[in-house]
């Protein structure tokens, strides 16, 4: 392979001028299925996918163990935590844990993508001895970090793979991205991953490219496609235009993540119209902002941008649009309302120029003092009819800034405007009740203990030592900075600590065959980082409901219970229990569970049936929880009927 030499900034980004999207004349619906759990466990980092010509097709990959806020008794750390995929072959309505052949522990940043001709891809990075210069806490089960790729052209019946990826340096990020055009590389796949630290030269960090063909059978040396000096490069989703032209895009981050230089951080791409032979020179297109404000930035490290991006592959009026998402603070602090936004940018010409950045989130702005209102890890996808989804966790709706819910906008005229932000989480994420908050004290009187350290000691400090010392330095002095004027000490208890956390660096977001979104996301509603799914469809115009009085559709519903938590000293049995809809038609709400006979009682599953109270043909609802007095090891027994309405 051919690359050009070191890389010459030919185009810089104007400042980053806050600006929000119009909202679309006239929003379309959006229907919201039931949230429903993939699969037991704790996980992080989601990515999902859907086969492009059968919409009930859908693998979900994941890595396990939660991230938001972890447990400290679970002995479960990056060398051990190790892959977890699952397949639907119902359109998420239900999901089996599938096991890759030749998996490995160590597993981490996941990604899936479909490729033409029925293919599948799935991406794994793997830590090795050398992931973090010795400075893991325990042994990986490898010497040197790698990379797994597997494939798939019948629905996950068989699997072909691992293909090992040879990395001349530890591997991190890696994403992937299939050639759907009709030229000679058609099925090919890029994988452009980073290196994990700077390993032979301090400061300079490197993006590779691997290309594998025949279905993974054959695979390319790792080829050097960037060295940009000052911070770390990351990796983004690559593109393949219809014409068969590879746009690599990453970005560059500085350490510490306090550095003021995060404010504009650079967003790059790479051209190639050979298959990834030759490239252009790195350009960068925009600029991004940091993910946090300085002076809470030791609270918050967890809280981190990654900019994501996607590209309209239909044949539609906007194809070959390329589409790309972030979040990110404008500037200011809490007490003059300052918030973190969800922005957008997109490109019309295959990545050659790009529009100005605005802002997706509709919230109202904060009041001046109210908590840091963080919101973060948007992603973007676009689906068979070329319609923009984007989906992130936004913290507006719990005053204390510290819950999340996963929210959801769309475009239907190719990133020019958006519609109303709508919620897609049926219950929030919140950290555990006793998660407890930090103090802070400002004080007027300098403290003889501190001292800041030179730049002459900072620039004999490795990259481990500036992410911990530096960043604890410059957060401090933010702080400072900030209470600068108050003219008195202060002794603040802060939970911005909650505020800042979240499961991993990103979440996933599928369009299927019909249409539909399916968003794949964590959620906490059951006080551990949970893999969760549903449907969202973007429609012209609400779905009807029948008219008419409630009518017996026990024979329209399958119940599915679930756990059962037995309260011994209560003498009761609680039990989770689902409706799934067996019939032809669409089951609507209000629809409850009766009892009958005995002492009565009835369960309404209303809010648990997706945002307009429906059930469509093999649709599942969330759980409701039947409580059943028992005494001990004595059987209980519920007689019912399910009433609801049936139509469309």
């Amino acid at each position: 392979m051919k690359t050009s030499p070191l890389p010459v900034i030919a185009a810089m980004a104007a400042a980053l001028i806050p600006a929000t999207t119009p909202l679309a004349a006239q929003s379309p619906e959006v229907v919201v299925g039931p949230n429903l759990r993939v699969g037991p466990g704790q996980f992080n980092e989601p990515w999902i996918a859907a086969s492009p010509e059968n919409p009930d097709f859908l693998i979900a990959v994941t890595q396990t163990a939660g991230m938001s806020f972890p447990d400290p008794t679970m002995a479960l750390t990056l060398s051990t935590r190790s892959n977890a995929a699952f397949v639907s072959r119902n359109g998420g309505v239900a999901w089996e844990p599938i096991t890759l052949p030749g998996d490995e522990t160590g597993a981490f940043d996941p990604m899936v993508v479909p490729g033409p001709d029925g293919r599948m891809w799935i991406l794994y990075c793997y830590v090795g001895a050398n992931t973090m210069g010795g400075l893991l806490p325990d042994q990986p089960v490898r010497s040197e970090g790698t990379i797994m790729v597997w494939s798939t052209d019948d629905e996950g019946a068989t699997w072909t793979g691992p293909a090992r990826l040879r990395s001349p340096v530890p591997p991190d990020h890696a994403r992937i991205a299939a050639d759907w055009s009709d030229g000679p590389n058609r099925g090919r796949l890029y994988v452009v991953w980073n290196d994990v630290r700077d390993s032979f030269i301090r400061d300079d960090f490197q993006l590779f490219l691997h290309t594998l063909d025949d279905g993974g059978n054959t695979v390319s040396e790792p080829a050097l496609l960037a060295t940009i000096p000052g911070g770390k490069l990351v990796a983004t989703e690559p593109v393949v235009l219809s014409d068969g032209t590879l746009l690599v895009t990453f970005y560059q981050y500085f350490f510490p993540l306090s550095d003021e230089a995060n404010a504009r951080m650079p967003f790059f791409t790479m051209r190639s119209e050979d298959g990834g032979e030759t490239f252009t020179e790195p350009e960068v297109a925009f600029r991004v902002g940091t993910h946090s404000w300085p002076y809470a930035q030791t609270e918050m490290t967890s809280a981190f941008t990654l900019p994501i991006v996607a590209w309209d592959r239909t044949d539609g009026p906007h194809a070959d649009n390329i589409y790309v998402v972030w979040d990110g603070v404008t500037g200011g602090d809490a007490a003059a309302g300052a918030t973190s936004d969800i922005w957008f940018r997109r490109s019309t010409d295959g990545g050659r120029s790009w529009s100005d950045q605005t802002r997706l989130n509709d919230n109202d702005r904060p009041a001046p003092g109210d908590p840091l209102d963080d919101r973060m890890l948007p992603v973007v996808e676009v689906n068979r009819d070329g319609v923009v989804g984007v989906a992130w966790y936004d913290r507006r709706r719990d005053d204390t800034r510290r819950c999340w819910e996963l929210f959801f906008t769309s475009s239907s005229d190719g990133g020019e405007t958006f519609a109303a932000n709508v919620p897609v989480a049926s219950a929030p994420s919140c950290p555990p009740p006793a998660h407890a908050p930090v103090a802070r004290v400002h004080n007027v009187a300098a403290d003889p203990d501190v001292k800041d350290l030179t730049e002459e000691e900072i620039a004999q400090m490795d990259l481990v030592q500036r992410m911990t010392v530096v960043m604890a330095q410059q957060s401090r002095n933010a702080r400072a900075e900030y209470f600068g004027d108050l003219g008195h000490a202060s002794l603040e208890v802060s939970f911005d600590n909650a505020r800042g956390n979240q499961p991993g660096h990103y979440l996933g977001l599928a369009g299927d065959a019909n249409g539909v979104f399916h968003p794949l996301w964590i959620s906490r509603r059951n006080g551990i980082d949970e893999l969760f799914t549903t449907t969202v469809e973007v429609t012209a115009s609400a779905p009807a409901a029948p008219a008419g009085e409630e009518t017996d559709v026990t024979g329209e519903l399958l119940v599915v219970a679930g756990p059962v938590d037995y309260d011994a000293a209560g003498g009761t049995a609680t039990v989770e229990v689902q409706l799934r809809n067996v019939s032809d038609g669409v089951v609507h709400g209000p629809v409850r569970l009766r009892a009958v006979g005995g002492e009565g009682g009835e369960w309404s599953f209303e809010g648990r049936m997706g945002s307009h109270d429906r059930l469509p043909p093999g649709g599942l609802s969330e759980p409701v929880k039947v409580e059943l007095t028992t005494g001990p090891g004595m059987d209980a027994r519920l007689d019912f009927r399910v009433y609801g309405r049936v139509g469309g």
